[in-house]
């Protein structure tokens, strides 16, 4: 059974068609040593469609990953818009890796935003539909290619307004973030059709300033649901990933229409999986193992313990529960899928 037919029939829920459970990240799976392997660093695989593409791959080609992600970081939403981004050339030949950043604040206060025009067109887009083309055609039908979009309320939120702003207007003046939410949507259902015609096999909604960390369950309904929804109503296979703590909206999450959710390992799996199946059973669970704790810093007998207590509480596919740290050893990457494998067989 190659990745994509065991990613696809975990996703949906059918589990009696799987040889294992599959092992997948639906964010960036970008690290130092992968680039050093692969001889393609930060900032150029942000913008090179090429050694995107190379670095996308490499947790496969190496570690046997059932997925591939692009693209690696969280700002090409606000790029559009018109927010500047540094990609820290002046520290191209540093050891350590700095993720694209914002330069600053498109506004400091909450105001209705200008859409860009063209939008296949504009900032990183066509790299990342070209690196998409790229990936398809080596990997199409064998590996799913996920791209991850940071819908409304975290782009918005925490990388295009000034987010101390946005939150205060959160509290005093929800009406006015809603609207600006409301007039934004259109540029990320386009975005997202654009990724989807391009060929990627799933969606990626990456909302990890949704958690119950910076928003209350009813926050969540008026300002996170309704857009996710508008997203995943047009597309065929989403995943709605949220870092953080989700316990008190994983209803919520589920009722958001997307194939499966994502959750981190501060929601216990046994728990996550009792909620999620008192809403809607057997819906797909994907995570939660530690991008830090066991992926980068743990070792080969902590990782396999976590990914077996993930496999065993309920989880539909085995994953980090958010972006890779950039320092995380391959051979963590590998051990997880081999733990995998070994506790995930279907008997």
């Amino acid at each position: 059974m190659d990745s994509y037919d065991r990613v696809m029939a975990a996703l949906k829920g059918n589990k009696e068609e799987l040889d294992y459970i599959p092992c997948i990240s639906t964010t960036s799976t970008c690290t130092l040593e992968l680039m050093e392997r692969f001889n393609s660093k930060w900032p150029d695989i942000h913008r090179d469609p090429e050694k995107m593409a190379r670095i996308a791959s490499a947790a496969h080609r190496v570690c046997g990953l059932d997925m591939i992600t692009i693209p690696f970081d969280m700002v090409v939403e606000a790029e559009l818009f018109g927010v500047s981004i540094d990609y820290h050339e002046d520290k191209r030949d540093s050891k350590y890796g700095y993720w694209p950043t914002r330069k600053k604040p498109l506004s400091k206060t909450v105001v209705p935003l200008i859409p860009p025009e063209n939008i296949s067109q504009q900032g990183r887009v066509p790299i990342i539909v070209k690196a998409i083309k790229i990936l398809k055609e080596e990997f199409g039908g064998k590996v799913p290619i996920n791209v991850h979009l940071v819908p409304p309320f975290t782009s918005i939120s925490y990388y295009i307004i000034d987010t101390a702003s946005f939150f205060v207007s959160l509290i005093r003046g929800p009406e006015k973030v809603k609207t600006v939410l409301d007039e934004a949507l259109p540029v990320y259902l386009e975005l997202a059709k654009i990724y989807s015609e391009a060929g990627a096999d799933t969606i990626t909604l990456h909302d990890m300033g949704a958690s119950a960390r910076t928003i209350n369950p009813i926050q969540f309904e008026d300002l996170v649901k309704p857009y996710i929804k508008r997203i995943t109503q047009n597309l065929e296979t989403t995943i709605l990933n949220i870092c953080g703590p989700t316990i008190p909206m994983l209803k919520q999450m589920v009722e958001c229409g997307a194939t499966a959710i994502a959750v981190d390992e501060t929601n216990p799996m046994r728990d996550v999986r009792s909620i999620v199946d008192k809403t809607k059973p057997g819906y797909s669970i994907i995570g939660n193992i530690s991008p830090k704790n066991h992926l980068a810093e743990g070792t080969p007998e902590q990782i396999s313990e976590a990914v077996k207590n993930a496999i065993q509480d309920g989880v539909n596919l085995v994953a980090p529960g958010c972006d890779l740290t950039l320092e995380t050893p391959t051979q963590n990457l590998c051990t997880m899928v081999e733990a995998t494998k070994k506790y995930g067989i279907i008997k």
